[in-house]
């Protein structure tokens, strides 16, 4: 039987994915494994961060291949429009890649995928115009903040963020008028101002690097610590 692996992953692209890089070397070390099936070093391919043409020349030259495994590991999002509904994966960043293009079209073949599948509605581009002209306008008339914050978070990927006020190991500074990092925190929407807009919202995680920053400033080696797994929206925090 002939075999061919093809390990795909985008570890700079950012929000950057550490995780992305350990995923390549596992996985490779378990596929050369014998629980893995003893793979070949000649028959694993790895490709990280490399441009849209040369995936798909990869994933093309496996036609012949009695068995094709293949790993996606980085970024993602779900597209939907009138026109499309397909997963993409992030290669760069610049190129993207649909889910069901990665398909050597041999008899037998494994896709796993492992990248975020955010849902982005994709429009009609003069409809967006429009729509973002009658926002401008109503924004300016009449801001609804709780339904503005409410629509934010809808529109996020579901998941869990958890941010910590200092790393494993430190204490949390705390100045006799609360904690250092919650109030830096608080105060982070005050580095942000709205482009051209009536308003613009702030997510936690650019709140969160404001705070992070003041907070050692004031307390090192007191480090805040986000862990968000591979997701690349998060949680509205602020309101602008």
């Amino acid at each position: 039987m002939t075999r061919q692996a093809i390990l795909i992953g985008a570890a700079n692209v950012k929000p950057i994915l550490p995780g992305v890089n350990q995923d390549l070397i596992d996985i490779k070390k378990y596929l050369k494994s014998d629980a893995g099936g003893a793979w070949n070093e000649d028959e694993i391919i790895i490709l990280k961060d490399e441009s849209l043409e040369i995936v798909k020349r990869t994933i093309a030259a496996a036609k012949y291949k009695d068995y094709v495994f293949i790993t996606c590991s980085g970024h993602g999002e779900h597209r939907l429009s009138s026109l499309t509904d397909n997963t993409v994966m992030y290669l760069n960043e610049k190129d993207t890649i649909q889910i069901n293009e990665i398909n050597p079209q041999n008899k037998r073949h494994l896709v796993i995928v492992d990248v975020c599948r955010t849902l982005v509605r994709e429009v009609n581009r003069q409809t967006a115009l429009y729509e973002s002209g009658m926002n401008h306008f109503i924004n300016k008339s009449y801001i609804d903040y709780r339904k503005v914050f409410e629509n934010a978070v809808m529109q996020t990927t579901e998941g869990r963020i958890v941010v910590y006020s200092c790393d494993i190991n430190q204490t949390a500074g705390d100045d006799g008028k609360g904690g250092v990092f919650t109030q830096e925190l608080l105060k982070s929407h005050n580095n942000f101002r709205p482009n051209g807009n009536s308003y613009a919202i702030v997510n936690i995680e650019q709140a969160f690097i404001v705070a992070k920053q003041k907070t050692y400033e004031k307390n090192a080696p007191q480090t805040a610590v986000i862990n968000a797994g591979r997701r690349r929206d998060y949680f509205p925090f602020a309101i602008i």
